[in-house]
């Protein structure tokens, strides 16, 4: 089923506005340590306006469009490859969560494979 642009802007909203948006970005198996995740943009701590441009970045794996699960592969849970997202935030302050996972959704362990970071809306 198809979503349209207002019902598909409706849901990225109500992500938003209950504080956690969780931007999962799949990733290699789960025996690699030194795989981890992190935001480019925005900082910590920043105040953004709308639209807010998040970026994403992930070093020692390949990010690549769902699909096939691979070590050392996975995507951003949008489906496409994508490590970057537009969100509309009502204003607050809000925590974005970036969580590495494997091909299969499942989230991977350890402290470099996920980030939080709390920003404001004015």
């Amino acid at each position: 089923m198809q979503l349209g642009h207002t019902e598909h802007r409706a849901g990225r909203l109500a992500v938003a506005m209950s504080l956690l948006a969780v931007l999962v970005l799949a990733a290699c198996s789960s025996g690699a340590s030194s795989a981890s995740v992190r935001f480019v943009d925005p900082k910590e701590g920043a105040t953004v306006s709308n639209p807010v441009t998040v970026k994403m970045a992930a070093d020692n794996f390949t990010v690549e469009p769902a699909g096939e699960v691979k070590a050392g592969h996975g995507h951003l849970h949008y489906g496409h490859g994508q490590v970057e997202a537009t969100l509309e935030l009502a204003p607050g302050s809000h925590t974005l969560c970036l969580q590495a996972a494997d091909g299969a959704h499942v989230a991977l362990p350890g402290a470099d494979l996920t980030q939080k970071i709390n920003i404001g809306k004015g």
